[in-house]
């Protein structure tokens, strides 16, 4: 018998469709009818059950694991599941019994006792009180580790049942080799089909160890994907980049801001929850990310030779974070406390925490062979009816591990204007001064207000040294090229036109939330990437997004609710403010633990 059927891959990738050819005891699998073979089911000894819940399922247990299968409708099912138990049947009326068998029956059993103990304890959660659910996890948690023992007892049957079947191959090969006797098409078939098959059980292993191995190591991570219904309808690949986003948004996509922020004249809008469509699929722990797009500028500031060349390299980089606002008009989320991010490349590393919600702090660290970047940042954010300023205070620190020279500058303010009339756009306004604490240097950065489409985003910053003297003259535009003392020190990078369906990403920013298996398996369940409203605003998702987005902000306050009634403080796990000495300003200091210490946060944020 031979036909279609789903069969469960992974919480990931969940039902695929699948070929099935049902053959003396085995029952293989392929994409598609002649394909090549993706798996082997080996009947003898496999439990072979319907499900009561759903009347199209037939489970299959192997004794190292569950193989689920979907018919297409009823009679289908039944067909399938007569043909199975009937060749099970006839297998083991004419096998021979040994010990090898009675192992692969006992594990059966036990795989589907622990199925039927995680269910009850599922049930058992969901009615328990707080004392009675703190008992039950440890109860969960000693199940999983014997479940985690016979998993990898059954891994190393595993894993020496294909060895032999190896050696076996081998004296095969070497007996015909010296008998010069031919391999006829069908043993060569029979032994590449054995080989497929030893490679497609590593695969199918992998994968039950890569699920099981999150499910021990992070329950929290696990369950945040497990029973979430934005993760249950995407797919998690391996792929290591991606090109695009999964979903095309409208660039010129409208909404209505005037009957929301009529409400928020005077507000502080950082305290007020904005509705998904306002915003862009990154929180703004990953915005701080999307300068190092251009990191070879931030080298460049610490490897010059001249000190005014170097300071001139740095606030080239500081007007990157400019150009995303310029070119995607949304807002991005606000993280909640306690999220973290991290963005890891060989060059490279970007560690950055919520560290308090009201105010709204981030703190942020970067660090490569030449320099250390951090930030301290605090957004205030006012509406005054037609136009929206966010202020921030907080400063950026970067020292050079070459020179030792140390380094700090302020943002300048952004406003958001023409809101309700014409084509609302970004703005960057006011001053920002550069200071060499090492050397004395200053520069000064003055971004004016626009007053015509042609001179929009131009700059000019002024290099002096502690004498006061002029020592670099920078100009240009921040969105095309930036000179100092005539000499070209950035340009943008080109420009991709199906972007604009993106949110005008480049290449690096879809990096920036991108998550595959690896990244699932390295970061904690708080890295902004886990954040299903974030994830649902990428595929599209938009009313389910958020509902998604209004249940997290709840469950944030719902958080801070117990903890003023228990009379606690939430406490930063990689970052500590202290007094920075040279600047005389408090900042949030990296404390060179997140790699130790990432997968011990018990915070179960989203």
């Amino acid at each position: 018998m031979e036909g279609y059927l789903l069969k469960w891959v992974n919480p990931f990738q969940r039902w695929q469709k699948r070929y099935f050819i049902l053959n003396d005891h085995i029952l293989t699998y392929c994409d598609q009818p002649g394909g090549r073979s993706k798996g082997q089911i080996h009947l003898k000894v496999a439990g072979i059950n319907e499900s009561k819940d759903d009347p199209l399922r037939i489970t299959i247990n192997t004794g190292t694991g569950q193989i689920l299968l979907k018919a297409s409708n009823v009679d289908d099912k039944s067909k399938w599941l007569v043909a199975l138990k009937k060749n099970q049947e006839y297998c083991q009326r004419h096998q021979v019994f040994n010990y090898g068998q009675r192992i692969q029956e006992l594990l059966t059993d036990i795989w589907s006792n622990f199925a039927l103990f995680d269910e009850q304890l599922t049930y058992l959660q969901d009615k328990a009180t707080l004392i009675v659910y703190k008992e039950i996890n440890q109860i969960i948690n000693l199940g999983q580790y014997l479940k985690n023992g016979i998993t990898l007892c059954c891994t190393l049957i595993e894993e020496e049942k294909i060895k032999l079947y190896g050696e076996s191959d081998t004296i095969y090969e070497s007996f015909n080799f010296e008998n010069e006797i031919p391999l006829n098409t069908q043993s060569s078939n029979y032994l590449i089909r054995q080989e497929e098959q030893k490679q497609n059980q590593l695969e199918n292993l992998n994968s039950q160890q890569f699920l099981e191995s999150i499910r021990l190591s992070n329950p929290i991570k696990f369950n945040n994907i497990k029973f979430n219904r934005v993760y249950s309808r995407i797919s998690i690949t391996n792929e290591a980049t991606r090109k695009c986003l999964p979903y095309k948004q409208d660039p010129d996509e409208k909404f209505a801001f005037w009957p929301f922020l009529k409400e928020c004249i005077g507000k502080d809008l950082t305290r007020i929850p904005m509705p998904l469509l306002f915003h862009q699929p990154l929180s703004a722990l990953q915005f701080f990310a999307t300068s190092f797009e251009y990191y070879e500028t931030l080298k460049q500031a610490a490897r010059a030779d001249d000190p005014y060349k170097r300071m001139a390299y740095l606030i080239a980089f500081s007007l990157v974070r400019c150009l995303l606002n310029m070119d995607c008009q949304k807002k991005i989320f606000n993280p909640v406390l306690g999220e973290t991010y991290e963005y890891i490349t060989p060059e490279y590393k970007v560690i950055s925490e919520q560290v308090c919600h009201h105010p709204p702090v981030t703190a942020v660290h970067c660090e490569s062979d030449d320099f250390v970047f951090s930030i301290t940042m605090e957004v205030t954010v006012g509406f005054s009816g037609t136009s929206i300023m966010a202020k921030l205070p907080g400063l950026v620190h970067f020292r050079n591990k070459k020179t030792n020279e140390y380094m700090t500058y302020s943002f300048p303010n952004m406003i958001v204007k023409n809101l309700l009339f014409g084509k609302m756009y970004f703005e960057q306004v006011g001053e920002a001064i550069y200071t060499n604490h090492t050397t004395g240097d200053i520069g000064i950065l003055t971004l004016k207000e626009r007053t015509s489409q042609k001179d929009a985003y131009q700059l000019k910053a002024t290099i002096k040294d502690k004498n006061g003297n002029i020592r670099c003259q920078i100009s240009g535009y921040f969105d095309k090229e930036i000179y100092a003392n005539n000499e070209l020190i950035w340009k943008r990078n080109s420009f991709d036109p199906e972007s604009k369906w993106y949110y005008f990403y480049s290449h690096h920013i879809l990096q920036l939330n991108h998550l595959n298996e690896d990244i699932l398996r390295s970061i904690p369940q708080t890295d902004s990437r886990m954040r299903s409203d974030l994830r649902a605003l990428e595929y599209g998702f938009k009313d389910l997004g958020q509902e998604e987005k209004v249940r997290i902000e709840e469950k944030q306050r719902e958080r801070r609710k117990i903890m003023e009634e228990k009379k606690q403080q939430h406490i930063p796990r990689f970052f500590k403010e202290e007094m920075d000495p040279i600047s005389k300003r408090n900042q949030w200091v990296y404390q060179y633990n997140y790699e130790k210490e990432k997968h011990l946060i018990d915070l179960d944020l989203f």
